[in-house]
């Protein structure tokens, strides 16, 4: 394979999101949004300030700049833009507040990734939002005016507008989490058929903003060319991952009468040959014959629940326009992608935390926590063959990537249990595996870690995935950099990607 040749600068960056990183929400007085039930509840810890990003993302700019990255990705919130239903008018301080920090990045040569929804949307919406048949269009047309609104007050300070974006943040990941587990907030609909009706939504959500801000960015030539697209949590369920790009693509490809399912099952065998051709490493015999429980129980759930009509909007929606891309760019999260390892034994480790009673350690403790998520570097590039080799013409961005701790009594980080492994030690594995896939050709063109602090992660403080740990006791939220005996990670990504471009 020759190697790619683009005009793009490659993007080395590191990712937050505004929920996540921001805080101020869900406060008295504060904006609200469809978390605000749960936190008052006290189903999950109240995210609070977070990590203050709102009011300290310069800093953290600064230290994305000493690393010498040259990408920051970062989320506009619609809860803070339009937090009330009834005017419907934007806030005009978190405009400001955005267009401060899109100049902030722009002076340190830092390319904003912009994310126009990561998972969380206004209260006033409702509980179901993406179960709405109406919820696409209300969305486009908000997020086609805060760009316009936006880009305005940039242009007028000499700033160049944003020109990457991400839509919708794991449009697989929300819906699944939503119905298929109930680990996010929802009304009360469940199971299979309520996640594909959300999948639907989503995707025409993606659509109808990919459309509108081509329009946009075209009745404004000087703001550039934008690039759209929506990340998914990369995993081996091929119905519930990589399916989301192809049944875009398949009503590209499909005429009149012709069967989307046909071109998804073709597409899935395809997907299903290459991953076993790959001979990836066993995570033991557990996890195997659980991942292949759940593939064969959701190949059948496909079957049983996946039919023509189930896309019965987004099809002619997208034949509308065949001739365009349904993606500008391909872009994928890549962490523990193998749902057999999503699955495990509880353990006595689990009561440390000193949050849950025995009955909750065993209903919950069957699921995989975040710093049990196994590390495999070869399971990234099998993501970026797969899709490079489907989707030659398309550039491929890794919208995240890292590594979870969990925390401590003393709120410190504690070493990973079962690989022991270092966060140095993974970027090394997968910083290197992007290097290698980059000089063997494959259009990449952007690798974003996360994240540069630790953050509050849907609902809890445990894990801890920061290049720079967080004392969330402590009055000013002091950033610290994480150091495993002289080994600190934030240098070890500055040295991997020193005169990469």
């Amino acid at each position: 394979m020759k190697p790619f040749a683009g005009k793009q600068k490659f993007l080395w960056g590191v990712s937050c999101s505004p929920y996540q990183h921001e805080g101020g929400y869900n406060g008295e007085g504060q904006p609200r949004n469809n978390w605000y039930d749960w936190e008052v509840a006290g189903k999950v810890e109240k995210s609070g300030r977070s990590v203050d990003f709102w009011n300290r993302y310069e800093e953290d700019f600064d230290r994305a700049e000493m690393m010498g990255l040259s990408g920051y990705r970062l989320g506009i919130e619609w809860a803070r833009l339009q937090p009330d239903k009834t005017n419907g008018e934007f806030s005009e301080a978190s405009l400001a507040r955005y267009a401060d920090m899109i100049t902030a990045l722009r002076i340190r040569n830092l390319e904003p990734l912009v994310t126009l929804s990561h998972f969380t949307t206004p209260r006033w919406l409702g509980r179901d939002p993406w179960l709405s048949e109406e919820t696409p269009e209300i969305f486009s047309n908000y997020a086609c005016r805060m760009l316009e609104l936006l880009n305005q007050r940039l242009t007028e300070r000499g700033v160049a507008p944003p020109r990457w974006f991400i839509t919708l943040n794991e449009p697989n990941m929300l819906a699944a989490c939503t119905y298929n587990v109930g680990a996010f907030p929802a009304g009360g609909r469940s199971w299979w058929a309520a996640a594909l009706v959300a999948l639907q939504n989503q995707l025409e959500a993606h659509v109808r903003v990919k459309r509108g801000v081509h329009a946009l960015y075209q009745c404004n030539p000087t703001w550039g060319v934008p690039m759209l697209s929506f990340n998914t949590f990369a995993s081996d369920l091929y119905w519930m991952d990589k399916m989301l790009v192809d049944v875009l693509e398949g009503a590209r490809q499909t005429h009149g009468n012709e069967s989307i399912f046909a071109f998804l099952q073709e597409r899935f065998r395809e997907f299903t040959r290459a991953y076993r051709g790959m001979d990836f490493p066993h995570h033991g015999i557990f996890s195997e014959m659980v991942g292949e429980l759940i593939k064969q129980i959701q190949h059948a759930l496909s079957r049983r629940f996946l039919h023509e009509s189930t896309f019965s909007r987004l099809v002619p929606l997208v034949r509308e326009r065949r001739d365009e891309p349904v993606v500008d760019y391909i872009s994928f999260d890549y962490y523990d992608p193998f749902v057999g390892n999503a699955v495990r034994l509880p353990s006595l480790a689990d009561l440390q935390l000193g949050r849950v009673g025995l009955r909750e350690w065993l209903t919950k403790g069957l699921a995989t926590k975040w710093w049990d998520w196994k590390a495999l570097p070869r399971g990234l590039r099998f993501f970026v063959e797969r899709y490079a080799a489907e989707y030659p013409d398309l550039p491929i961005l890794i919208a995240e990537n890292g590594m979870a701790e969990r925390r401590c009594s003393s709120d410190e980080a504690c070493q990973r249990r079962e690989d022991q492994q270092s966060r140095s030690y993974f970027l090394r594995q997968h910083v290197l595996e992007v290097k290698k896939l980059r000089a063997e050709g494959f259009p990449l063109i952007g690798y974003f870690h996360w994240s540069l602090t630790d953050n509050y992660e849907w609902g809890t403080y445990a894990p801890r995935f920061g290049l720079f740990g967080v004392d969330f006791e402590s009055a000013d939220l002091e950033r610290t950099p994480r150091d495993n005996g002289g080994d600190v990670p934030w240098q070890t990504y500055a040295e991997l990607i020193a005169g990469e471009s």
